[in-house]
């Protein structure tokens, strides 16, 4: 199957922004993701699909932990704050209201929910990785309808040569 045909099909398809924070201890990392999903109701579990080669792969691998952070509709600066690129000891969520979660990475206060999870899995997909969490803690923080993929955002492929 072609990847444009592929792409095409996916931008048809219903998936909600969100902000994946991750973080222990004081260090902590976010970007955005639009591949999050429930996998188990018992136990509840959600899931996120990201880049191999993010940079934030290796640290989601670290900290065995990450939090789901529902985007509301009209938080696309927000998704595009977390979607660019860091430089070096830059804290993306600065000016951002956030708490930590019971397992340490931060919930964004003004978000439409959360999902607080634990790493059970992690598997190698294509160009992906598929990380699957237990979830420790969830909640609807706020009204509204959550941003769809679709509201002028669009999905960018990490580069090879990072």
């Amino acid at each position: 199957m072609a990847k444009e045909t592929f792409a095409d099909v996916l931008r048809k398809f219903p998936l909600a922004v969100s902000v994946v924070t991750v973080g222990r201890g004081g260090v902590e990392n976010a970007l955005t993701v639009s591949w999050a999903s429930p996998v188990s109701f018992d136990p509840p579990q959600m899931m996120i699909s990201v880049d191999r080669l993010h940079y934030s792969a290796d640290f989601v691998r670290s900290t065995k932990n990450f939090c789901i952070n529902v985007l509301r509709d009209g938080q696309q600066r927000l998704a595009g704050q977390f979607a660019r690129q860091t430089m070096a000891h830059e804290k993306k969520t600065e000016g951002v209201p956030t708490r930590e979660s019971d397992t340490g990475a931060a919930i964004l206060t003004e978000a439409l929910a959360y999902f607080d999870c634990e790493i059970t899995a992690v598997h190698e997909v294509g160009d992906h990785l598929m990380v699957v969490g237990r979830v420790v803690d969830a909640a609807v923080l706020g009204e509204g309808e959550p941003l769809p993929i679709n509201a002028s955002l669009r999905y960018q492929k990490a580069r090879a040569d990072r």
